[in-house]
């Protein structure tokens, strides 16, 4: 590879071209592409730039999907920048690359699953920003971020703030331009952070950037390698936790700007568009050519496509997704494209057509995903035997047949639920499941349509906590499960135990603690306060919440 090359950015990275044009390199940009597809080929060649590098950024506002990546002889690279939220298109559009780089490093591992080979991680990025003197600001603290009926956690996290500061100013903003943003937090000491599934995401660059004092949830170790928690951030696991170290910080103005100059010369010298720039250009050196091509590039180019129209991603006539995917070898990835599709918009007859060829030609038998899809789709159609029949292949394919045989719908569900656990395929980020349109994909999907067709089955109601129990970034979701569960078991003290902890988890302070008494209470009269403890120690790592206890 030359020494100086010419890169193509697609996608919103304005600060990472200043960088590359400092380095002496060409780049040829496109921010904004106005369509969804994007001839990248014909663009360049009319602008009579010939790349090196191409690079896609991920454009969470408008999505863009180069077409003819596979014509390309120089390497491509996508940024995935929320996969967290996108892994239901990404598994298959980033197939078209030879490297796919990843801001979240816990993901990495799903992407591989997916059969891709050169996966890194490369964390979201700060900003050259000035960082004025903590005593010149005018906010204690500051919020900018959506506020939702879909998130309650963060309205609850907002409330309980606004509570605790009093008169203290506190703006909470939806909808600034960036640059107001950054201003906001330039005149900002403290800066709360909370993601929407346990993600390292942009505002602790931003706050970092302006050197504020962070004060986010405590996300483990790829958090902690990017700033040091307690010398350049600050972590609460609870909302107890929260509570103490906000009465720390509030007036405190000498630790905060100890702190939050810390947190800026740690962007200054790791975390901004020059130091992202430099890694890809490192990683660049080494890329092998990785990408699907021929009909392989068009069948995942069109899954992806029909994966954005099945969550309502993209504002595409349903012909010419489901043309697409019908100009393909019909393989079991475009069948169960396909079915999906199908289902979303109701062509029963159709359907039901298919899974008779499909059973009637044996076709794709040892196919997890297709088992999966046409059983789930003939239990829509009110097709028993044919939902069992799927099933009976799967089992068949795994050498477990006469065993798990189920005897209604309701077992057939919880069993592919628990299938899909054991595959880690327990829920979907970002993908908004709705049971009267779309297929189950994963573990929730199947639980799901169990539970809204009854709300009060304790053992669906147990099932689904247990699939999240491990999953803390989805408390919130997790506490209304407990909440329905609860009800019938009122003396369960492991229950209440596990409400309560959802609860402090998800900023309800007065309900977490009062239900941790309660616990402890039925726990005391059961004989067994010693396993509360023990419980209790397990998951306060803090011990404030024992602190909290044992002064009520």
């Amino acid at each position: 590879m030359k020494e100086k090359l010419n890169v193509c950015i697609v996608g919103p990275f304005n600060s990472g071209v200043i960088a590359l044009e400092k380095l002496g390199y060409s780049v040829f940009e496109v921010p904004h592409h106005p369509d969804i597809f994007c001839n990248l080929q014909e663009l360049l060649k009319k602008n009579k730039f010939t790349p090196d590098l191409v690079l896609q950024v991920e454009n969470l506002g408008r999505r863009t999907l180069i077409q003819g990546l596979e014509d390309f002889d120089c390497p491509t690279v996508f940024w995935a920048t929320d996969p967290h939220l996108n892994m239901h298109w990404h598994n298959s559009y980033t197939k078209l690359f030879d490297q796919v780089l990843s801001t979240q490093k816990s993901i990495i591992p799903s992407f591989k699953a997916e059969g891709l080979s050169d996966v890194r991680w490369l964390p979201r990025f700060a900003y050259d920003m000035a960082a004025p003197p903590v005593a010149d600001r005018k906010n204690d603290i500051a919020f900018v971020g959506r506020l939702s009926d879909q998130r309650p956690g963060r309205k609850w996290m907002i409330d309980f703030i606004k509570n605790l500061a009093g008169d203290r100013p506190f703006p909470v903003e939806q909808s600034l331009s960036h640059s107001d943003m950054l201003a906001l937090y330039q005149d900002t000491k403290i800066i709360p952070n909370e993601s929407i599934l346990g993600e390292v995401n942009f505002r602790l660059f931003e706050g970092a950037s302006c050197g504020c004092l962070l004060l986010t949830q405590d996300l483990g170790v790829e958090q902690a390698s990017l700033f040091e928690p307690g010398r350049e951030i600050d972590t609460y696991a609870d909302v107890v936790e929260l509570e103490e170290k906000l009465k720390l910080y509030l007036g405190n103005d000498s630790l905060i700007q100890a702190m939050g100059q810390a947190a800026y010369e740690r962007v200054q010298s790791e975390h901004l568009p020059i130091h992202r720039i430099e890694r890809i250009l490192q990683y660049a050196k080494d890329i092998t050519r990785n990408r699907v091509s021929g009909l392989d590039a068009k069948k995942w180019e069109a899954i992806a496509v029909a994966s954005m129209w099945e969550s309502g991603m993209l504002d595409l006539p349903v012909r010419d997704v489901l043309s697409r995917l019908a100009s393909l070898k019909q393989d079991q990835h475009v069948v169960v494209a396909t079915l999906r599709i199908q289902a979303v918009i109701g062509v029963n007859s159709v359907m039901e057509d298919n899974l008779m060829s499909l059973l009637g030609g044996k076709l794709y038998e040892n196919s997890f995903c297709l088992n999966l899809t046409c059983s789930t789709v003939a239990l829509r159609l009110d097709k028993w035997n044919m939902a069992k029949a799927f099933w009976y292949r799967h089992l068949k394919s795994t050498d477990l047949i006469n065993k798990l045989l189920p005897k209604t719908p309701k077992d057939l569900l919880i069993l592919w639920a628990k299938e899909l656990k054991q595959r880690k395929l327990i829920f979907r980020g970002g993908f908004p499941f709705n049971s009267k349109k779309h297929l189950p994909h994963t573990a929730i999907d199947c639980l799901t349509i169990l539970y809204e067709a009854d709300p009060g089955d304790s053992e669906v109601l147990r099932l689904i906590d247990i699939m999240l129990r491990s999953h803390k970034e989805l408390d919130q979701a997790r506490g209304s499960f407990l909440s329905s569960l609860t009800l019938n078991s009122l003396n369960d003290w492991r229950l209440i135990f596990e409400l309560a902890m959802t609860n402090l988890h998800s900023y309800r302070l007065d309900d977490g603690l009062n239900k941790i008494v309660l616990a402890r209470d039925i726990a005391r009269e059961q004989g067994q306060e010693k396993s509360f403890f023990m419980a209790l120690k397990c998951r306060d790592e803090s011990g404030l919440i024992y602190k909290r206890l044992m002064n009520n």
